[in-house]
């Protein structure tokens, strides 16, 4: 677990009854974001600035959560209707381009830290927390899990 992360694990869903409640699928797509975490330091991109993160398409609640961690302090938790912001949000991302060649690393998140590729980390374990699980959080694990092998067969990494 990189130093940037070992106080929020817990808030991420990386550890306590979380991590064991939310199984194998989770465990995996948890050891695949390390991979990328790991492969995107090869970019030497820093965390987002607040003026990014305002412009970027992401969800309120995540550009929230964002803000805290810039700010370190505690991140407001999104309502029920998250779930389906998320699954909005990750459809509506250009899907064709994304996973081709280095288009992934062009995304605004694509990056290491607290404003980058965790924010999806943080989504779905959001969506499972306050949405329920269920099928389209099945789907964005799917989803998101395809950004992350995006990343890993990024040719500039």
């Amino acid at each position: 677990m990189p130093t940037d992360f070992q106080h929020i694990r817990e808030e991420i869903g990386l550890a306590g009854p979380s991590w064991t409640d939310l199984g194998k699928t989770w465990h995996a797509l948890g050891t695949l974001w390390l991979r990328a975490e790991g492969q995107l330091t090869k970019l030497g991109r820093t965390d987002l600035k607040f003026d990014e993160v305002r412009k970027s398409s992401l969800p309120e609640p995540l550009k929230d959560w964002i803000y805290s961690k810039l700010m370190h302090t505690d991140a407001t938790r999104p309502d029920e209707s998250f779930g389906d912001v998320f699954t909005d949000f990750l459809r509506g991302l250009p899907w064709n381009h994304l996973t081709q060649g280095d288009n992934v690393v062009e995304q605004i998140w694509c990056r290491t830290g607290r404003s980058g590729i965790v924010i999806f980390l943080v989504g779905l374990f959001w969506q499972a927390e306050y949405s329920g699980g269920g099928k389209q959080w099945k789907e964005n694990m799917k989803r998101v899990e395809s950004i992350f092998k995006a990343i890993l067969n990024a040719p500039v990494l």
